[in-house]
């Protein structure tokens, strides 16, 4: 019986440390879900256009301290 004394309390602890865990990694994803991050950004649009030969360096540089400012 006094087993159990002891280890109710860290059991329960451990329980409420994974409802934690658990409640903070659905809003994590929740947040990720409905965040920019599925979408490119900026610099990454602006390196592919250099990449692709779509601008010249002397544009991109340009640009690039454009979207800096911003």
């Amino acid at each position: 019986m006094h087993y159990w004394g002891v280890v109710h309390p860290f059991c329960f602890l451990f329980i409420l440390i994974l409802i934690l865990l658990f409640v903070n990694f659905r809003i994590r994803k929740g947040r990720r879900y409905f965040s920019n991050e599925n979408y490119p950004d900026s610099f990454s649009i602006l390196d592919k256009r250099l990449a692709s030969g779509e601008i010249d360096v002397e544009e991109y540089q340009k640009l690039k301290e454009i979207l800096k400012q911003k």
